[in-house]
């Protein structure tokens, strides 16, 4: 079983960067004046410097703990720590001047202290500190001078064991600065260690929560454009509702297992076109799903009634190939989606409290849209006035009429939409048809050219065996095709209408899809 870190270790993993900082300076300060107070005691002893420089020895040795009483004031009084720092760096410029000074400026001793304090100059600020700390020296050194007499010790008269000395505290000022430095090098690969962990799980929650909010919701928090608050407006909006006719029934007759399977299939198929087309996955109520365009970004009323009313086109395209993969899979229901959309002005944005928002839309023109899908027969598509207004000229509808929507008292002039009318012909490229034994599904501005080679590939089988009579048996699947071939189970009348299928699709797709 692993220990667990001690108290001390952990404190000195978890210590706050800053913390840590400001400790190591005082170490490395109060290191700085007691190799100087080291100095002056040898010189002393020697009796190289008075004996009344023992007041010097008392100044130097309590400036390291007046300068962390005064880094405390500093930081009280709201001043940051590196400003702070760079105070006091200065100070103790002034603080070496004086005591290089008292040392008689004696070569080896004044060189060992200058290059004690301008290393941790330059290692705390920079060259321009380096630079006032020079000058803070030079001050300490000429105030020193004025104080205690200006006197040179010459390097022949200076104990050897003063320089040995001197030698001594700049190696542990070496060896200090190099431990801090390692130290300080632990501290931030450790917190750069904690900070790619945190991004890594957030990143993480991130993907895990962008499964709850749409593509566009999720962009505009993150980019800034939105805030999560209590908002609402007033837009122009095309609303879309489907839902599955008899789902309800079918759930109770299907294993869970199953009913979930096909349910996920599905609503994974709806919100990929929906997104493709650039709609906003507003909910999922059972088998129902709520879109609309307009928000939170919009390219103007006619441009996202068009693009929805074209996302639904594709849905009930798509659901012709979900059918005939369910039914290879034994879901025998004749599975059909109703839609209905509405254009109209709605209010859009975040309802709910400060701790619990739901964005989403309200207003008549969404309960209409719900209406129109209520009344819409399967398979098909019912847009009201206001809808066909916008889309007329890309989209070929017909009227059906008025219907009489419950919680309207007017009644509703309404219609169906058929098809693209950039599609619409014999050469539109879409092809769906089941028989026993045989599916084929194309949408052939969906399908990928480098497809083109596989499909063919597979529709020449197929049309080959069945020719011979063999065994002939195929599943293929692309986007925007599938094949299923079972010749054991297809019906004897129905082989020559099938290959003229297999033939037909194989020529457009040969003439019309380009490698």
């Amino acid at each position: 079983m692993k220990a667990s870190p001690t108290p001390g270790k952990r404190r000195r993993i978890d210590e706050d960067p800053q913390a840590h900082a400001r400790r190591m300076a005082n170490y490395i300060r109060m290191l700085e004046f007691v190799v100087a107070v080291l100095l002056l005691s040898v010189g002393i002893q020697h009796g190289v410097y008075p004996f009344d420089y023992l007041i010097i020895l008392a100044v130097l040795l309590a400036y390291p703990l007046i300068a962390q009483i005064i880094a405390a004031h500093m930081e009280r009084k709201g001043q940051r720590q590196q400003e702070t720092s760079r105070v006091l760096v200065q100070v103790d410029a002034v603080m070496v001047g004086i005591a290089i000074a008292a040392l008689h400026f004696s070569m080896v001793p004044a060189l060992a202290l200058l290059i004690i304090v301008h290393a941790n100059a330059v290692t705390s600020g920079g060259l321009y500190i380096w630079l006032m700390n020079i000058f803070g020296t030079v001050v300490g050194a000429v105030a020193g001078a004025l104080i205690m007499g200006f006197h040179i010790l010459p390097v022949e008269q200076t104990p050897v064991l003063l320089s040995m000395m001197s030698m001594v505290g700049l190696g542990l000022f070496v060896g200090a600065t190099s431990f801090q430095t390692h130290s300080q090098t632990r501290i931030l690969l450790s917190a750069q260690a904690q900070m790619a962990n945190q991004q890594k799980q957030a990143v993480e929650l991130s993907r895990k929560l962008a499964k709850y909010l749409s593509p566009q919701i999720w962009g505009s928090l993150f980019s800034g454009k939105r805030d999560a608050k209590v908002e609402t407006r007033r837009k122009k909006l095309t609303v879309f509702f489907s839902d599955i006719k008899g789902f309800s029934a079918m759930s109770e007759e299907l294993p869970l297992d199953t009913l979930t399977k096909m349910l996920n299939t599905y609503l994974s198929e709806m919100t990929r076109i929906a997104s493709r087309h650039g709609g906003t996955v507003d909910k999922f109520i059972g088998d129902a799903v709520m879109v609309f365009f307009g928000d939170p970004s919009s390219k103007g009323s006619k441009e996202d009634a068009t693009a929805c009313v074209a996302m639904a086109i594709d849905m009930q395209k798509q659901m012709k190939l979900l059918r005939q993969q369910w039914k290879r899979e034994g879901i025998e229901h004749k599975l059909e989606i109703r839609i209905g959309i509405n254009t109209g002005y709605c209010t859009v944005g975040n309802f709910g409290t400060d701790t619990r928002l739901d964005y989403t839309i309200l207003g008549t023109d969404v309960n209409l849209a719900s209406r129109l899908e209520s009344a819409c027969r399967p398979s098909h598509i019912l847009i009201s006035q206001t809808t066909y207004e916008l889309v007329k000229d890309r989209i070929l509808c017909r009227a059906m009429g008025d219907i009489q929507a419950k919680g309207f008292n007017r009644p509703i002039p309404v219609y169906e939409v058929l098809e693209m009318k950039s599609r619409a012909g014999s050469g539109a490229g879409f092809l769906s048809l089941e028989a026993p034994g045989f599916a084929i599904f194309m949408d052939l501005p969906k399908v990928r050219n480098f497809d083109k080679k596989r499909i063919l590939i597979g529709l020449a089988g197929a049309a080959t065996g069945l020719k011979k009579t063999e065994e002939t048996k195929v599943d293929l699947q692309t986007e925007g095709f599938s094949l299923h071939v079972d010749s054991s189970k297809m019906r004897d009348r129905d082989r020559s209408k099938i290959m003229e299928v297999l033939g037909k699709t194989a020529m457009t797709v040969k003439d019309r899809l380009i490698v």
